[in-house]
């Protein structure tokens, strides 16, 4: 491994390891939006955007389940513990952004198909996408550091799946929240990402912090 480059190198490990199941996670959310966008189908207008930007994200998480895949190989390895905790959170940023040209290409859809302006496929669908990519901030900041956490050790898969429902119960709340409070629909979802993605950077280095004390 490069020296000069440990996050690259052990994000390369990684994504060799899960790559092919992460991939595998992005066609059907495709499909689901292009059938939808064709039969003007709005349950599957409402499920493919939460498809596409959790599918991946969440395949990732699955395969660390809140520890690296590749931790007793990854310590003796010249790099330091803070850039393996470094890793996860990266591994799960990019999967997400994967979404992206996805959610991309449905609207397009939309827009040769339907012929809905930019305008009114944003206003539908920026709303969800914002509360989506805060359900996935959210959840890796719950995730990671309860994984490492003695409770987490005891039973990976339920601090797992609490942590899904966390996130969901809290950026769902957040979403009413301010929908009471009459904030705009530009403006709400921004406000959500913001606030998971504090969240998200403040549990990666209590993350990277416990990794220099926890015994692999």
């Amino acid at each position: 491994m490069n020296k000069r480059n440990p996050i690259l190198g052990l994000m390369t490990f990684s994504f060799y390891d899960i790559g092919g199941n992460v991939l595998r996670a992005l066609p059907l959310p495709l499909i689901i939006g292009i059938v939808g966008v064709i039969f003007e189908v709005e349950f599957l207008l409402a499920l493919f955007p939460f498809m596409a930007i959790t599918n991946a994200p969440y395949v990732v998480m699955m395969k660390s389940e809140g520890t690296p895949t590749w931790d007793k190989y990854q310590i003796a390895m010249p790099v330091k513990r803070k850039d393996i905790a470094s890793t996860l959170y990266l591994n799960v940023f990019i999967a997400s952004l994967l979404a992206i040209p996805v959610i991309g290409i449905v609207w397009l859809a939309g827009y040769v198909v339907n012929g809905s302006t930019f305008a009114e496929i944003l206003s539908g669908g920026f709303s969800v996408v914002g509360l989506m990519y805060g359900m996935v901030l959210l959840s890796t900041a719950i995730l990671y550091p309860l994984g490492l956490s003695p409770l987490g050790q005891r039973n990976m898969q339920s601090v797992f799946f609490g942590s899904l429902l966390l996130a969901i119960a809290i950026a769902g709340g957040l979403f009413y929240a301010g929908n009471a409070l009459n904030i705009s629909a530009v403006v709400l979802p921004l406000l959500i990402v913001g606030i998971c993605s504090i969240a998200f950077v403040v549990s990666l280095f209590i993350t990277r912090a416990m990794f220099t004390k926890i015994d692999f």
